[in-house]
């Protein structure tokens, strides 16, 4: 198995054209995200169904398929429409996914306030947050009314770790004890994303030992994660870089191999590193792909 690679590396094209560039360097095995310009769904369908049919390999990932009107994807929001157009994406990724012949969809956790999207991709989050206690209910319940549907089409739904702003806590999902209250409130058949780059921005902000949450996450969780993201940055916010020459990342992927997962016939591992160039993409890859393999 070859690592795969994000449809946002190649990003605000139309999505055709992104998975070709990513499946030209990953063995055709493409993790499907965002940014990419609104198509239907009727069109979507043929274009998954074109690359499968080429056998191209998908799984998905949370800002997907792209809406008409953007809107932040915040499971835990207290705004009606908001989860309204969640529930509706989370509705159509279960359509896609059989033309896509993809079992996995992961989702960000949530966020404590409402949150604006920036010209730069990353979020303004408003000063007056849900609080920590209400966003936990409103996503775990989220979740557990989605899975719902997930499970009767074979589709396993996975969430992602998070991470806060410099300023302050502004997400669920960013440290272990986080991590095991949400996947307490949730059934079994839901699934883990790890996100290194967003497990380094945690750690650094929140001052955690980074190998012992890594240790314990797999004790814990190890068979339940279907998915890990890779890509570097700073410590402080999610620059979504290529893997530095002899990355903390890689003895990571090394100790998570060991651990089997049990939700998924196999462990996705995706380089997520939109803001590389395609030889540094081509040399993540294959550093990755040296201890998966």
């Amino acid at each position: 198995m070859s690592c795969y690679l994000s449809s946002s590396c190649f990003r605000n094209v139309k999505l055709s054209s992104a998975i070709e560039a990513c499946g030209s360097m990953s063995n055709l095995n493409v993790e499907i995200s965002a940014p990419h310009p609104h198509e239907s769904i009727d069109d979507l369908k043929k274009i998954l169904k074109k690359y499968r049919d080429q056998n191209y390999n998908f799984t998905f990932h949370n800002y997907f398929p792209a809406p008409k009107k953007s809107f932040v994807l915040n499971i835990a929001s207290s705004e009606k429409d908001t989860i309204q157009a969640c529930q509706k994406m989370l509705k159509d990724v279960l359509t896609l996914s059989f033309y896509a012949n993809s079992n996995i969809y992961g989702i960000h956790a949530g966020y404590l306030s409402k949150a604006t999207p920036q010209s730069d991709g990353n979020f303004q989050f408003e000063e007056k947050t849900y609080g920590y206690e209400k966003s936990l209910e409103r996503a775990t319940n989220f979740v557990n009314a989605a899975n719902k549907d997930f499970e009767k089409k074979n589709v396993h739904l996975l969430i992602e770790n998070l991470f806060p702003s410099l300023s302050r806590r502004s997400s669920l999902f960013c440290d272990l004890k986080e991590i095991s209250e949400f996947m307490q409130l949730v059934p079994k058949s839901v699934g883990l994303l790890l996100d290194l780059g967003h497990l380094n921005i945690s750690s650094n902000l929140l001052k955690f030992d980074r190998e012992k949450f890594i240790n314990k996450y797999l004790e814990f969780f190890g068979d339940r994660l279907s998915e890990v993201h890779i890509s570097e940055n700073n410590g402080l916010k999610d620059e979504h870089l290529a893997l530095k020459k002899g990355s903390w990342q890689l003895e990571a992927i090394k100790k998570i191999k060991e651990i089997k997962p049990t939700l998924s016939e196999k462990r996705i591992y995706c380089l997520e590193a939109r803001n590389s160039n395609s030889q540094d993409l081509k040399n993540s890859l294959n550093q990755i792909n040296e201890i998966i393999n």
